[in-house]
């Protein structure tokens, strides 16, 4: 009897666990990522720096999960290393909670990166450590019963699990699921892993043959012998993929617009490279692969001579192809450097060494070291030069064999590497983002906001959109941009001061154009949670500073500092806090707007800006004020260049027969229908979702 293929099926279906128990962890890791980002967005004023710094977080902690599954590799036998991780997988089991709690609001006075840093390793610190070590310690613990080179194709089954967290997440979860639902849900989740490793636990605990006929265990038989520019280049070329991920998520949010789409579509295309380049090494083309990276930075460069009405969507095409391209290059040359399956959890160190690296320089290096964004440049122009590189290394445009690999990196040397990719560095670093009329450039957690001058204007700008604009004298005191007097914020201003001295508060200061509306007996309150652009209104603009009305600057998120000052009643509440083309969601859900209410005074008017490029907000807003019992009206106002002002969206909202409706200002304001307000969406705290206003969906 023929017992091969029975033998054949038996030893496929005894990896399933295995598999199974790598799908669901890298499944996890990537499920309480936007899951715990969206907690905390809020709280930070939804800067995309947010997204940055938890980023960083889970790469520095999927490192510390790297170096734990391989000390347990090095210096335990496998009963005990079953023992140590299931002892700590129950103690997290016993102390998980993700959600941080109301303590955790930042006041305004904090170090962010820091602050958000130790919230996040108090709440998923725990949990996540033991889940990045998922791959790595069961692909050691599988290669006791196999030596087969197969077990990294379980590295390209985690990124398939992460890939589909990733997606799933604001297509399946984000629309239908709470916050609070999603954090119950993902601890149910982990749960189940739990149970799920701890039945490979006890049979790695109870096996009496857990050693492979060719490897025994690390005191049989040490590691293999890795040469040392293997090391380096699993270092090296994983921390370029990194670095050119987050700086390319940078250039997107900067240059065509901050929506989770393009925080999302970066990191998928990331994770896909891994995929295609630990499955199978047929499936990567390395000169193929750096002919089109080479390609697609060369169309990047010259995307400025595109019309403006397809600029965009070029930059995103160009970034995104490089970075794919790139990434598929470091990934797919570091996979067929990957060593024998006994130095399988150091080749998992290295490369995530690497992955920790570009974070740290993108999340902390550069925003405390630069001024504007050179990395982007720089970054891709050491992308560039790599790939030039790898072009000519590579004789044959068809796949080749490891060894014929080796020899060319052997044959580039590492020196030579750097002789070359240097020069391009230089290049990279000399391409500033400066231009003439650049007054100056402040860059923190919040993002980079420039001044400049130019044609007798002075303009604050932060990524591709302007925060406000002064005129010279003697048009120095007269609003400007979305603030005109005919915009519905400055209709609504002009419409209450007839009847008395004004208190107004102001979310988003920008360079204070409101503030010129000041008159004797007026007082403003403006909120701002960036104290760059703060010192750049008082310092670099006079609208502050010239306003004839008591002004007042307050530092934090906008919701945040409210609901301190919930005992202020004002008779214009304006709500204008914009982070490029976005605004931050929680300042647009019921509670917000109940808030709002709450804080106007008798006869109080509630003014928000939702001009946006990408967002259709109005219809939220008319549902919204709806139902908080507010009567909510839509004012258009018309571009004026030659008086520098913009075309402009306001909604107004107060109590309903409020007599400010009955003012001539606001007899164009536009109500909503019926059919608007019942197929608008409904935005809680609990529950937001940016696709449900996003134009053209």
């Amino acid at each position: 009897m023929n017992t091969a293929p029975s033998a054949n099926v038996a030893k496929r279906f005894s990896v399933v666990p295995y598999a199974a128990t790598t799908l669901v962890g890298a499944f996890l890791v990537f499920q309480v990522q936007p899951v715990i980002s969206k907690c905390v967005l809020p709280w930070f004023g939804g800067t995309p720096a947010v997204w940055t710094t938890c980023m960083l977080f889970f790469q520095v902690l999927l490192l510390a999960g790297y170096v734990y599954a391989h000390c347990l590799k090095t210096y335990l036998r496998p009963r005990r290393q079953g023992l140590v991780h299931l002892s700590l997988l129950t103690f997290a089991l016993w102390t998980l909670d993700i959600t941080p709690d109301e303590n955790w609001k930042p006041s305004g006075d904090e170090q962010p990166i820091l602050h958000l840093l130790l919230m996040l390793s108090m709440h998923v610190g725990l949990p996540y450590f033991l889940l990045s070590s998922t791959g790595p310690l069961i692909q050691a613990w599988l290669s006791l019963r196999t030596s087969s080179d197969s077990i990294y194709r379980l590295y390209a089954l985690s990124n398939i699990g992460s890939l589909a967290a990733l997606l799933s997440y604001p297509f399946l979860v984000e629309p239908y699921i709470s916050v609070a639902g999603q954090s119950a849900l993902w601890a149910s989740l982990f749960t189940l892993f739990v149970l799920v490793q701890t039945t490979l636990i006890y049979r790695l605990v109870t096996s009496r043959n857990s050693t492979p006929q060719s490897a025994q265990t690390p005191s049989q038989s040490g590691p293999a012998k890795i040469q040392r520019w293997k090391k380096i280049l699993w270092v090296g070329l994983p921390a370029v993929a990194s670095t050119l991920l987050l700086v390319t998520t940078a250039q997107l949010c900067s240059e065509v617009a901050v929506v989770p789409f393009l925080w999302i579509l970066p990191l998928s295309l990331y994770l896909i490279s891994f995929i295609i380049s630990f499955d199978s090494p047929r499936y990567y083309q390395p000169k193929w692969t750096a002919a089109i990276a080479v390609a697609s930075l060369a169309a990047l460069q010259i995307t400025w001579l595109i019309p403006d009405s397809a600029r965009m969507l070029a930059t995103a095409a160009c970034s995104s192809i490089f970075l794919f391209s790139m990434c598929l290059l470091c990934h797919g040359e570091v996979a067929r450097l990957r060593p024998p399956v006994t130095a399988l959890t150091q080749f998992y160190v290295c490369l995530s060494i690497g992955g920790a690296i570009g974070g740290v320089i993108v999340a902390i290096f550069c925003p405390l070291m630069l001024s504007t964004y050179s990395e982007i440049p720089v970054t891709q122009a050491t992308g560039g030069a790599i790939a030039l590189l790898l072009l000519v290394a590579h004789r044959s445009w068809s796949w080749s064999d490891q060894g014929r690999m080796e020899r060319s990196w052997k044959s580039l040397g590492i020196t030579r590497m750097l002789a070359f990719t240097l020069p391009m560095l230089s290049i990279g670093a000399a391409y500033q983002l400066d231009r003439p009329g650049i007054v100056s450039w402040d860059r923190n957690f919040f993002g980079v906001v420039r001044v400049e001058d130019e044609d007798g204007v002075r303009t604050l700008a932060h990524g591709s959109t302007s925060h406000g604009k002064q005129r010279h004298a003697p048009f120095q005191l007269e609003p400007t941009e979305y603030y005109a007097r005919q915009s519905g914020v400055g209709k609504a201003i002009i419409a209450a001061g007839t009847q008395r001295p004004l208190k107004i508060g102001v979310v988003g200061l920008g360079c204070g154009v409101l503030a010129a509306y000041g008159r004797e007996g007026d007082h403003f309150d403006f909120i701002e949670i960036n104290p760059a652009v703060i010192n750049i209104a008082k310092q670099k603009f006079s609208f502050i500073r010239d306003s004839h009305a008591t002004v007042s600057l307050h530092l934090g998120d906008g919701r945040l500092v409210l609901e301190r000052m919930e005992q202020h009643q004002y008779d214009i509440l304006a709500i204008d806090a914009f982070s490029s083309d976005a605004i931050p969601a929680h300042l647009l859900t019921l509670e917000a707007i109940d808030l709002y209410k709450k804080m106007l005074a008798p006869g109080g008017m509630l003014a928000i800006h939702v001009s946006n490029n990408h967002l259709d907000l109005a219809p939220l807003v008319h549902r919204l004020a709806n139902d908080n019992g507010l009567e909510s009206r839509l004012v258009t106002s018309r571009a004026r260049p030659k008086e520098h002002v913009k075309a402009a969206l306001w909604m107004l909202a107060s109590e309903p027969k409020n007599p400010l409706w009955e003012a001539p200002e606001l007899w164009e304001a536009m109500p909503p229908t019926q059919a608007e307000l019942d197929s608008a969406p409904r935005w809680t705290d609990q529950s937001h979702n940016l696709f449900s206003v996003m134009r053209g969906w």
